[in-house]
């Protein structure tokens, strides 16, 4: 070190510093998997699906062992139209109302948001959205009788039909024949 000049040095360069924090990261995560993950055992849970009366499905991502990601924020929602309870004038002011964010081979509505700071907070934006589309769709001041369903931004995507033979063997034998 003597020998170096002022502002020479011997330390690694800014990459060789990021390459030993992510060797680092990659120690840090096997020690946790080595010592830590098995104590978790004793917290397992069986998986039990949600009932029938839970319709709504909220999807998002999170990136672990980072700070927040912008797209960790956003959450996309889908919940099946017919679940919804409404009755036949109303689902269809409800479909016209959504516009481009229903699917109608699925029966379905899918909507994003990713404005708020945090997925918590977009969940709930998702869900105040879906249940000001049903207040509205339930107010009888004016039905839409007179507009038409347009679903010109859906294209119709055909369900491809598979021969019998490519399905699993054990499938085959569960599965109910096709009428």
């Amino acid at each position: 070190m003597d020998d170096l000049e002022d502002g020479e040095s011997d330390d690694h360069h800014l990459y060789g510093h990021l390459l030993l924090e992510s060797i680092r990261d990659v120690r840090k995560y096997t020690r946790q998997m080595k010592f830590e993950h098995p104590s978790l055992a004793d917290y397992k849970k069986p998986f039990q699906a949600p009932p029938e009366s839970h319709i709504l499905e909220f999807e998002s991502s999170a990136t672990m062992g980072e700070k927040v990601q912008a797209h960790d924020r956003k959450v996309m929602m889908r919940v099946k139209v017919s679940k919804l309870g409404l009755s036949a004038p109303e689902l269809r002011k409800f479909v016209l109302l959504a516009e481009a964010r229903y699917n109608p081979q699925r029966d379905e509505l899918k909507m994003s948001e990713s404005r708020e700071v945090s997925s918590l907070l977009n969940k709930k934006r998702l869900a105040d959205t879906l249940a000001a589309l049903i207040t509205e769709a339930k107010k009888k001041d004016d039905s839409f009788a007179d507009v038409p369903l347009d679903f010109v931004h859906y294209k119709y995507k055909p369900k491809p039909v598979f021969p019998e033979s490519w399905t699993p063997e054990q499938k085959r034998k569960t599965r109910k024949p096709v009428s």
